[in-house]
């Protein structure tokens, strides 16, 4: 079962990336949100992976950040949601717009989104309102929308660093610096919280 890919970016088109892991090309479903996130072909990138296996057919469906998969883990839980639905959903509004929607019961924002019903908002809602509001109340690292910290952040998992380990020490050591500074700069910093 592929987990993860940490490789280079051939291109990407069509809601797919097709990203080369050691010689290997790999083609990754990825929505809206995690293309944003993309840096150019040619360039590295690590895709956190669910991969759908079904009767006649494998699907790899990659994500930016381990929030945004297990936001499209929760959403295929939910009965009649299957992976393309969950990842036109995701691409349709930010994955913490969507989280707000659910635990604020906006039923009518969700059914929005393409191919998703006023049923299945509304089941979507009822089946994750609770699960996403104990989340919300524990978790709130929320995205690094600077791109610094987000070279960061990777430059840390490729090292061997969780996620949300990695997300703290880079935003708790951008904190404590004011001028701009370089990847290799913030790194150093970010490597002294994880000692």
């Amino acid at each position: 079962m592929i987990a993860l890919l940490n490789g280079s970016i051939i291109n990407s088109e069509g809601g797919k990336v097709l990203v080369d892991t050691g010689g290997v090309g790999y083609a990754v479903r990825i929505s809206n949100h995690t293309l944003d996130r993309l840096p150019s072909p040619g360039s590295k990138c690590t895709l956190f992976i669910y991969h759908h296996i079904s009767e006649n057919d494998q699907q790899l469906y990659g994500f930016a950040d381990l929030e945004e998969k297990n936001l499209f883990e929760l959403l295929i839980s939910v009965k009649s949601i299957g992976p393309r639905l969950a990842l036109a959903l995701l691409s349709a509004m930010p994955p913490k717009n969507l989280v707000q929607a659910i635990i604020h019961q906006q039923a009518g924002l969700i059914a929005k989104s393409p191919g998703i019903g006023k049923k299945s908002a509304e089941r979507i809602v009822l089946e994750l309102k609770d699960k996403l509001g104990e989340i919300s109340e524990h978790e709130t690292p929320g995205e690094v929308t600077d791109s610094l910290q987000q070279e960061t952040v990777s430059a840390l998992e490729s090292l061997g660093y969780h996620h949300n380990a990695a997300l703290k020490a880079v935003r708790t050591a951008a904190d404590q610096t004011k001028e701009s500074e370089t990847v290799s700069d913030l790194l150093k910093k970010a490597l002294k919280h994880l000692q």
